[in-house]
């Protein structure tokens, strides 16, 4: 059995998601309707399971295979021992605070794909999404000696 690459996974999915933001850039950025949106320059916060579905329909790749490739190469922010990516936080972008299930994402993977699959010259823009500031401390506790989201990424 050959081993996986999860280098080449995680280029064919950057591929795709620019190519999908280039089509449709409500994908990304528009809280309540995108799969993704950016909290702060180094993290955006995906919604889940939509964000690992549309991308496996855009690159034509399982969304457990995407899950594992984002871990392993450390595109998906993870807490060990079980490097589970997948936390429920209290978001909100000006009206009432929803409860969602959500992964933090390098804001480089997303980045990159945006500028270059997806004709855009610069980075995205932080978005209006905000994570409610009675979930920092568990947002803190997750980046465990990682860089956590700043303190703009709360309301």
């Amino acid at each position: 059995m050959p081993l996986k690459d999860y280098a080449e996974i995680v280029e064919r999915v950057q591929r795709a998601l620019g190519r999908g933001f280039a089509e449709e850039p409500w994908i990304l950025n528009m809280p309540g309707r995108s799969i993704a949106c950016k909290i702060d320059h180094l993290h955006y916060l995906a919604v889940m399971p939509a964000f690992v579905d549309q991308l496996g329909r855009l690159a034509g790749i399982f969304p457990d295979q995407i899950i594992e490739s984002l871990v392993r190469t450390g595109n998906f922010i993870t807490r060990g021992p079980d490097r589970q990516p997948v936390m429920a936080l209290t978001v909100g972008w000006g009206g009432r605070p929803v409860t969602i299930r959500a992964a933090f994402v390098d804001a480089d993977f997303i980045d990159r794909a945006v500028k270059t699959y997806g004709n855009l010259s610069t980075p995205l823009n932080l978005s209006d999404l905000r994570i409610s500031s009675a979930d920092k401390e568990r947002v803190d506790a997750f980046f465990e000696n990682k860089t956590p989201p700043q303190g703009l990424a709360y309301f």
